[in-house]
């Protein structure tokens, strides 16, 4: 008996042994874990406007030269159609954020910008002329501390407080989403999706809208001379 409880004991002590180990480990990658918060505007001719703020949790261990606040503006004025219209760096709560305004000529110029958080966009239009935007959102997981149960629980426990928002305003008509029904807003074609870094990087994510399309003059006059 004295020999199973102290078996047991030893399988206590392991256990606690090896919480403890994944916590440190975890501790070590979170210091490069990353928030994300971005509102869009989009034009009928596929232009428009965006803001977007990365947040660096204190004691990160990013360099200057992946993300602050210069590189990431000097990364989206190297694209011919980008705009920057304006960029500063602020804190709250041990949160360094850095903020920047965009305007593009053409969404899908955002996809010449290597980074992960603007992601892979796709603009198709069906047989009645609606638009259907596509937007796939993938993140590379360096957090490879156990391979087990226990090991991806607590990782996805600790990365569940890392928020990345995604705020769409739609220039006509929203037919349909895959947004939440609570976040999105058919009187203003606004749609909202909101994503923690563990469901991130455990899978990618799309996010769609169809929305109505209705040719302006311009386009029209060069269709027209195009015949």
């Amino acid at each position: 008996m004295k020999t199973l409880k102290r078996h047991r004991g030893l399988q206590s002590g392991s256990t606690s042994v090896l919480t403890l180990i994944l916590a440190l480990t975890l501790v070590l990658f979170l210091s490069s874990c990353i928030e994300y918060r971005e509102e869009l505007w989009l034009e009928k001719d596929n232009s428009g406007s965006l803001v977007f703020e990365i947040g660096l949790p204190q004691h990160t261990s990013i360099e200057d030269d992946e993300i602050s606040e210069l590189s990431i503006v000097s990364l989206c004025d190297t694209i011919d159609g980008l705009n920057v219209t304006g960029h500063s760096t602020y804190m709250i709560e041990d949160i360094t954020w850095i903020h920047v305004d965009l305007e593009f000529e053409d969404i899908l110029l955002l996809n010449e910008i290597e980074n992960e958080w603007f992601g892979e966009i796709y603009i198709t239009e069906d047989e009645d002329g609606n638009r259907q935007l596509k937007r796939f959102i993938t993140m590379s997981d360096t957090i490879n501390v156990s391979n087990n149960e226990f090991g991806n629980m607590l990782k996805h426990a600790m990365l569940g407080q890392y928020s990345w928002i995604y705020t769409m305003h739609f220039p006509d008509k929203l037919y349909e989403t895959n947004a939440p029904i609570a976040r999105t807003d058919t009187l203003t074609n606004t749609a909202i999706w909101e994503y923690n870094l563990a469901s991130l990087i455990n899978e990618q994510k799309i996010m769609t809208g169809r929305y109505r399309y209705q040719r302006g003059l311009k386009e029209y006059l060069q269709n027209f001379f195009k015949r």
